[in-house]
């Protein structure tokens, strides 16, 4: 992340700090150590820190290599304290352990669960799912990055629904099924398979143009099938 950073943001450019408030908001810090988080490998975040970080990345679309390790029960119960609902020390105590570290180990994959304290993980991640939901579609709104907006271009080319044409006939046929192919190969291919809820939360932000895609596709194959 540090280098798509530093590509929209060269050093030196005065939009960089408020471009860290999000991270830095979301992750309980000053912008001044996100700067240390992004460019400095000796400076690098723990314990409750790591874990915001991680949901943070995972928020915005990035794959967080640690995380995708560990069991499902354990990811879920990050996200849990990540998004803030439950508290390092609530989980402490909750699970019986004397030191947060020995939490932290846990969520690192570095130390097993007994059976007792799976349960509860479970338990916990369980009661608070709804609202979990609940404050991930919240975040993603708040605190998702979008690099696109820092980068000028002087021709910039049409991506929301609102600037679709809804008519006209300019975009060759051929063109057209060219593009659905490419389309096809990728849902094939598994490109939206494994979708998590950041993802699921960018598709509800895009389901006005995805339900007319779905419409016109329909529309078409209601003619394909039909009687000459």
């Amino acid at each position: 992340m540090g280098g798509r950073f530093l590509e929209v943001y060269p050093k030196g450019n005065k939009r960089a700090a408020e471009a860290k408030r999000p991270m830095a908001k979301f992750c309980g810090v000053s912008v001044d150590t996100v700067t240390g988080w992004l460019y400095r490998n000796d400076h690098l975040p723990r314990g409750e820190q790591y874990i915001r970080l991680m949901c943070f990345l995972e928020l915005n679309g990035y794959k967080v290599i640690e995380a995708e390790r560990l069991q499902q029960k354990l990811h879920n119960f990050i996200r849990l304290i990540g998004f803030g609902l439950i508290s390092v020390t609530e989980a402490v105590e909750i699970l019986g352990y004397n030191d947060p570290s020995v939490l932290f180990a846990l969520l690192r994959g570095d130390r097993g669960a007994s059976d007792e304290v799976g349960q509860k993980l479970w338990d916990m991640w369980r009661a608070r799912k709804d609202q979990l939901d609940e404050a991930v579609e919240k975040a993603s709104e708040e605190f998702r990055l979008n690099f696109s907006k820092a980068i000028v271009s002087p021709r910039p080319t049409p991506t929301t629904e609102e600037s679709i044409p809804s008519g006209g006939n300019n975009c060759p046929k051929d063109g057209v099924v060219d593009i659905m192919q490419g389309l096809l190969r990728l849902l094939d291919s598994g490109a939206l398979s494994n979708l998590t809820d950041a993802d699921w939360v960018t598709l509800r932000n895009s389901s006005g143009m995805i339900l007319r895609l779905s419409s016109h596709l329909s529309t078409i194959s209601a003619k394909l099938v039909s009687p000459s």
